[in-house]
């Protein structure tokens, strides 16, 4: 079970660059090796039939192609309303960020809505079992979303993990933002910090996690102080709030957690950090916090796309949306073919289509039926 930095609301840092008057060459070092967008191909979504023991995979991922996938252009499908992924890695370094290396535990879409002023953050699941990009570059199998990221048949990266949500959700993401372990808690940091409504579960999962030691930790986090304060409102440093953002071991009110529960602290950090940036901090400050994000940051956003988006950021009061896909009590475990129940949550892809669609763009979505196995 990998272990992840689970945040990524640096979407907001990379927007407001363009306000503060950043310049082309820390827009030119977030994008490097920025994922290009080339026309979908015509075939993509026709099942191959040579691939058939592939339908049930469940452990270990394909070996990644060299070249990584690029993403394929959708229509938008509504004026007005901008999606961009963004992708929180267990990768440690800004060289491994950049290259897309680690894999992605945090895949949380962020639809910004100008027209009402809205940002509706969307998390995927990581075990969702979603139709995967098979040899022929195609969607022929059925495998765990975070796969997509760590190195799939098409190559992994955001242009593979891209693909396979707008492929199985029907939507028309073409822009990310994505960084690592550090960057998250190095970021936190750099703003002072967050006050956060912890309980006594949590202080307990964040304590333990700085002092057992755990080999596959990062740094960061086992060179974290303790917390000593009683539950309530806590002042959080950054390698706590990694820590936070990564429980899912406890639930509302100190019971058993899941995933559901460590996704809804994910949207509470960034929701957190925007209010504090946006309502908080002076030019000056955004400025600095910015030219210290370009380390940790990759992005394929153009700069004419951070600049609209400031515009309205902060000239909007915008309001937060939060919902995660699968939704709760939608799915099961998958069974495979053998009678064993696995980690795998089954669910109607085309039932979860339509209900996000309606989410976003308050339409009537009928979906192009999956492809079944």
């Amino acid at each position: 079970m990998s272990k992840v930095m689970k945040i990524v609301l640096i979407v907001l840092l990379v927007i407001i660059l363009a306000v503060v008057g950043l310049g082309v060459y820390m827009l030119t070092s977030m994008r490097a090796n920025a994922v290009e967008i080339v026309e979908k191909p015509v075939d993509l979504n026709i099942v191959d039939t040579e691939e058939p023991e592939e339908v049930t995979v469940l452990t270990g991922e394909p070996t990644p192609s060299p070249t990584p996938m690029p993403i394929y252009q959708e229509d938008t499908k509504q004026i007005g309303i901008v999606n961009i992924l963004l992708i929180g890695t267990d990768s440690r370094s800004a060289a491994e960020v950049q290259d897309a290396q680690g894999r992605s535990d945090t895949m949380m879409l962020a639809s910004i809505d100008t027209n009402k002023g809205t940002i509706t953050l969307v998390s995927f699941l990581r075990d969702a079992r979603v139709h995967r990009i098979g040899k022929s570059g195609r969607f022929t199998f059925y495998n765990r979303l975070n796969g997509a990221y760590s190195g799939g048949y098409g190559g992994g990266g955001p242009g593979e993990l891209i693909n396979t949500i707008n492929e199985n959700f029907k939507l028309d993401i073409q822009e990310y933002v994505s960084i690592g372990f550090d960057g998250f808690a190095a970021l936190i940091d750099k703003i002072g910090g967050l006050d956060v409504d912890c309980d006594q579960a949590e202080i307990n999962f964040i304590n333990h996690r700085i002092t057992a030691g755990f080999v596959n930790e990062p740094d960061i986090v086992l060179n974290a102080k303790t917390i000593k304060e009683e539950p309530g409102i806590l002042h959080l440093d950054g390698a706590q709030c990694l820590i936070y953002a990564r429980n899912r071991h406890t639930g509302v009110d100190g019971g058993q957690g899941n995933d559901y529960d460590r996704v809804n602290r994910q949207q509470e950090i960034i929701q957190l950090i925007f209010d504090k940036v946006t309502k908080e901090m002076n030019e000056q400050s955004v400025l600095a916090l910015i030219s210290f994000a370009t380390g940790y940051v990759s992005t394929n956003m153009s700069l004419d796309t951070m600049t609209e988006l400031a515009k309205i950021l902060l000239a909007k009061g915008m309001t937060f949306n939060k919902v995660s896909m699968p939704e709760p009590g939608t799915y099961h475990n998958f069974v495979d073919e053998n009678g064993t129940e696995t980690s795998l949550l089954e669910f109607d892809l085309d039932e979860a289509a339509a209900s996000l669609n309606k989410l976003l763009y308050g339409e009537d979505f009928v979906a192009t039926p999956t492809p079944a196995e």
